[in-house]
């Protein structure tokens, strides 16, 4: 959820804020990241998490991801794609 609207598969993020976003304890965000990083989904080193493999990430999420997107594209319009983020980083850069 986080890097949609960011446009990077990079992006800052400690346990600390990840713990209260997601209402659990930071020792719960090292175990869960541990596991996503050990099945090669992310990267997440010192306050920084790279998604490796988006599709894969969302397969093993629960149904509220997609519950959550159906709603997003409802009141927002289309979610943004993997290409379209990096089109829109990419004209970011030209300017």
């Amino acid at each position: 959820m986080v890097q949609n609207p960011i446009r990077s598969d990079s992006f800052p993020l400690t346990h600390e804020v990840f713990s209260l976003m997601l209402g659990v304890r930071r020792s719960s965000v090292t175990v869960a990241a541990g596991r996503l990083s050990d099945a090669e989904l992310i990267e997440y080193r010192r306050g920084l998490i790279r998604i490796l493999d988006r599709t894969g990430l969302e397969k093993r999420s629960c149904e509220c991801y997609r519950a959550i997107r159906h709603e997003y594209k409802t009141l927002v319009g289309e979610w943004p794609s993997a290409a379209r983020r990096d089109a829109a980083v990419k004209r970011a850069d030209k300017t």
